[in-house]
């Protein structure tokens, strides 16, 4: 059998999916931590976001990480395509079974209204 669904309507979809898979209201977020061989200790890069639900217990902690384009090198493939945000497993394997790649998109409008950062691409 097939259905036939407006792109409006798979949008919606997808954002309602969206706030029941995330609660924005539990979701907390902390600058991403990189290591500086110069001072041999972690230091906040404020060009990385790791975004988590609930208490921070880590970077391996996160739902997405989003990351501006003065995080990557010149001249790099990454920098072309930024600001980027990295879902992490399980969120990925969810979305993408239920929506393939077809959620990306409407991702991207959910966090940007969610969080006020732009997103370029979604991996």
């Amino acid at each position: 059998m097939k259905y036939i669904i407006t792109e409006s309507k798979f949008e919606n979809l997808v954002i309602e999916y969206l706030d029941e898979l995330f609660d924005v209201e539990d979701i907390n977020w902390t600058y991403a931590q990189e290591w500086d061989e110069d001072t041999d200790q972690h230091q906040e890069d404020e060009n990385a976001i790791v975004f988590y639900i609930g208490d921070y217990n880590g970077d391996d902690d996160g739902c997405f990480r989003w990351y501006e384009c003065e995080y990557f090198n010149e001249g790099s493939i990454p920098r072309e395509i930024c600001p980027i945000v990295n879902v992490e497993h399980p969120h990925d394997l969810k979305l993408n079974g239920y929506f393939g790649d077809k959620w990306h998109e409407p991702f991207k409008k959910w966090f940007t209204k969610n969080f006020n950062l732009p997103v370029k691409t979604i991996e």
